[in-house]
């Protein structure tokens, strides 16, 4: 189980792009090209996307109820998109690594909603690789760091790519997945956390650093560079993060994203791509930043004519208000675009991740477009991303709440749940349920790092419940060891919701549901953070951004935006 909540929001570091405002490039029209992919539809250049977790979120979504794909699909198609993402979580698709394991019914899964978007005339772009998830039988919680210095992880890995080309090869809809930098991004972070000496000599080892500064320098210029005299390659470190030569560690993350991942993966499964690093990260000198480090080494794979990249409005804008214009937004877009585009080698650009606005407290200190700024963004975007990019896949189609409850709507029978007395399967507004008889309880043990205490003490239980008969039912709920707070089901089927303290200490917690009388529980979730795109609420009610994404979804698919009908 991969317990760290996802790195969806980036902080504002040193912007390589900062300079770019001024740079007017001469672009000629590029075809959609990679090893293997297939040509976009006629009539559309650009493909538009928007990521599908179900009616759950990024890291339960394979285990949760995903009956409502089809619908979910058809109105993606309503609103113009011509594509759907699916991010793939290897923990959860192999939960084994030494020796490797499958799980078998992700795979299942996964073919089965390829096959419903193809069904559809949907192309389907996956995320492989994915960071996060919440299974149970993940056991292997270290594999995103041993991936870069132990070889059977390593063999494992690269099984996991072929395994998933080999689910979906027999569909023609799927033209292309993607890597993504920040899934493998914890090397460096432990790097940057590391404060004694014997954590670095360790991760000098763990991450393959030391390997590759081997091959790559001689210990004499190591020791020059670290200012010290090093008599063997085994007393080598990784740089401390406060000084310069932490460089070093940015520039082997880039060589092994590139050439011990992204290479090898590709060819086993063709189209692949990579969402790349855009931000230039600050090198220190002690508290002082004196440089930047940009990762323009991984903007020109080999064997692809365009470079993926992410995008929110806030990358670019040098703007220190709370908010910035529709116009500023804009800018940044361009302007991002543009050096991107010339950092790139003239090639053309894929926004694998899309962001509108994001309400993550790690950005909250950014500039940010409120409401009625988001319609005038969205419509004057078309023909920036007609002119610049091959297309966009938009991360926050539909607002979630980022619950790391496993099997949260027990479309997995009773899975990672711990169910004491008489239950049975049930059925609850179209999808699966559970009926509990009086007496009986379920619990489930819950991540703690993914209820993010910033956002506040308590956290939101929230389930659906059907009395089994006239008479109302009553049910209690705890979440780690506290008090139960009774919740009286009325007759019929409703939604409630319940407030309990975050438990100050551990990894985990306990959430227990209790069954007083006889009821039937369905879609249960605890979060205290839900992330916002403004596109559709969690509920699926239109919100502001809807009806300006859809017209420019339109202008992209009819070639409007740019004045030329394709």
């Amino acid at each position: 189980m991969q317990i760290q909540p996802p790195a969806r929001p980036r902080a504002r570091l040193v912007k390589a792009v900062a300079c770019a405002a001024a740079l007017s490039i001469a672009l000629a029209t590029a075809t959609w090209s990679s090893p293997g992919a297939a040509s976009p539809p006629p009539g559309s250049s650009v493909v538009r996307a928007a990521f599908y977790f179900g009616s759950a979120n990024p890291v339960d979504m394979w285990s949760s109820d995903l009956h409502g794909a089809n619908a979910a699909f058809r109105k993606m198609r309503a609103d113009g998109f011509s594509a759907v993402e699916l991010p793939v979580p290897w923990g959860e698709f192999q939960e084994h690594v030494n020796p490797a394991s499958y799980n078998t019914a992700a795979f299942t899964r996964l073919g089965s909603l390829v096959a419903i978007a193809d069904s559809l005339h949907l192309q389907v772009v996956l995320r492989l690789s994915y960071g996060q998830d919440v299974d149970p039988n993940d056991r292997s919680p270290d594999r995103f760091v041993s991936l870069f210095s132990d070889p059977a992880v390593y063999r494992s890995w690269l099984g996991y790519i072929t395994r998933v080309h080999q689910t979906i090869a027999k569909y023609h809809n799927v033209k292309i997945a993607q890597l993504s930098w920040e899934d493998f991004w914890q090397s460096i972070s432990d790097a940057q956390r590391a404060t004694t000496v014997a954590e670095r000599m360790n991760l000098a080892t763990t991450t393959g650093y030391r390997a590759w500064l081997r091959v790559n320098y001689s210990l004499a210029a190591v020791s020059s560079l670290y200012r010290t005299t090093f008599t063997s390659w085994s007393d080598v470190p990784t740089p401390p993060s406060d000084d310069p030569n932490f460089s070093l560690m940015f520039r082997y993350f880039d060589w092994a994203l590139v050439h011990r991942l992204f290479m090898p993966a590709a060819a086993r499964f063709p189209g692949l791509n990579l969402e790349a690093r855009v931000d230039a990260d600050p090198l220190y000198s002690g508290s002082n930043v004196v440089g930047s480090y940009p990762h323009d080494a991984t903007f020109t794979l080999p064997g692809t004519s365009y470079i993926g990249m992410y995008f929110a409005p806030y990358l670019g804008d040098p703007s220190t208000s709370k908010t910035e214009s529709a116009s500023s937004a804009l800018t940044a877009l361009q302007t991002m675009l543009a050096s991107m585009r010339a950092r790139s080698g003239n090639r053309r650009l894929f926004i694998f991740e899309y962001e509108i606005v994001s309400n993550s407290l790690e950005v909250a200190s950014n500039p940010a477009l409120p409401p009625k700024e988001i319609s005038p963004f969205l419509l004057a975007s078309a023909p920036i991303l007609a002119r610049f990019t091959l297309g966009y896949s938009l991360w926050t189609y539909r607002d979630y709440h980022l619950s790391p409850l496993y099997n949260p709507d027990f479309a997995l029978g009773t899975q990672a749940w711990r169910v004491t007395g008489a239950s049975k399967p049930a059925r609850s507004g179209g999808g699966p349920a559970l009926s509990l008889a009086a007496g009986s309880k379920v619990q489930q043990q819950v991540p703690l790092p993914f209820l993010n205490i910033k956002a506040g003490p308590s956290a939101t239980v929230t389930f659906d419940a059907t009395s089994s008969g006239s008479a109302p039912a009553l049910l209690d709920v705890s979440l780690g060891g506290g008090p139960a707070q009774r919740i009286v089901v009325a007759p019929g089927t409703g939604t409630y919701h319940v407030q309990q303290p975050i438990p100050a200490t551990g990894t985990s917690a306990t959430l227990a549901i209790s069954a007083v009388s006889p009821v039937t529980i369905a879609h249960i979730r605890v979060y205290n953070y839900s992330q916002i795109g403004d596109v559709y609420t969690a509920d699926g009610t239109p919100a502001i951004g809807a009806a300006p994404l859809r017209t420019m979804n339109q202008e992209l698919a009819l070639g409007t935006a740019t004045g030329v009908h394709r």
